[in-house]
């Protein structure tokens, strides 16, 4: 059996899981949602988390398809009003309550034709890999990361990360390397994509086909790198970046905003690389005197 990405609820109304996790509803609370999924992918029959700005204008486009949402307290008059809508102070609590409570198997790890996992590798539950691929010694892919949410009496727990790892064909990974599971839906290292050792890829992270990531990166949750980017080592990216197609990230920079597709950066924060080498010119020059 291969996992396929799914994260399904038990089938209980809405009105049965705010009197449960707490909140309340708006618009229908008969309704009784299947799957619990990411706002830019949910269709009727989804209930879909709507917990940050940058993703209300995806919440209004699954409401149109029908998508149920569970939505952050200070997002809701920004939500979509016209959708059926569970509104909580604390959603990111709630949403892992109900991961807590999810339908979901450990299905055991697939590994394709012609891989070489290394023996000291770890692949956890939920994990798929294709062919052709290479997992180097002491790495472990598919483990929840770091993910917590606060509740309303300030205490944090964790949140699950259920949507396991896929590994497309003929990807290396290097020794030492974490890839953590999504929470929703697999972490995805796309078809030819090579990682050096000691890279943390982070859950949700989409690293793009064949891409080069140089040893010991580090990427935040739900970060996004494009087709045949090039990373420097020692690069670091904040979340939710969206990192464009054809990119070069020189080593040791520090990425906190999108990159263009086919920019070149450097830098902490990370800017075009020529800007960064006259930025760095003027201060030498103001240093020597």
């Amino acid at each position: 059996m291969t996992w396929d990405g799914i994260v399904r609820l038990r089938g209980e109304t809405l009105d049965r899981l705010a009197a449960r996790h707490g909140g309340r509803v708006v618009g229908g609370g008969l309704v009784a949602p299947a799957r619990i999924v990411p706002v830019e992918v949910a269709q009727a029959g989804d209930l879909a988390p709507l917990l940050a700005w940058r993703f209300v204008r995806a919440a209004h486009v699954a409401a149109e398809r029908g998508a149920a949402l569970l939505v952050h307290g200070p997002l809701a008059k920004a939500a979509p009003q016209s959708s059926v809508t569970w509104v909580h102070d604390h959603a990111a609590w709630a949403m892992a309550g109900l991961l807590d409570d999810a339908a979901v198997s450990d299905v055991a790890a697939v590994v394709g034709a012609g891989s070489d996992v290394a023996p000291t590798a770890v692949l956890g539950p939920r994990v798929v890999v294709g062919a052709r691929v290479r997992i180097g010694p002491g790495s472990v892919v598919g483990f929840p990361g770091f993910g917590w949410a606060t509740g309303p009496s300030g205490v944090t727990r964790a949140v699950p990360q259920l949507g396991g790892v896929v590994i497309e064909d003929d990807v290396t990974i290097g020794p030492l390397c974490t890839i953590d599971a999504g929470t929703l839906a697999p972490t995805r290292v796309r078809k030819g994509a090579k990682i050096d050792a000691h890279v943390h890829v982070a859950h949700n992270v989409d690293v793009g086909e064949g891409a080069m990531i140089a040893a010991q990166c580090g990427f935040a949750g739900s970060v996004k790198i494009g087709r045949g980017v090039l990373i420097g080592g020692q690069v670091g990216i904040a979340d939710h970046v969206v990192v464009g197609d054809g990119a070069r990230i020189a080593g040791k920079s520090g990425v906190i905003g999108d990159i263009p597709a086919g920019a070149v950066v450097a830098g902490y924060p990370a800017v075009p690389r020529k800007r960064w080498l006259r930025a760095l010119a003027k201060l030498y020059r103001g240093v020597v005197g």
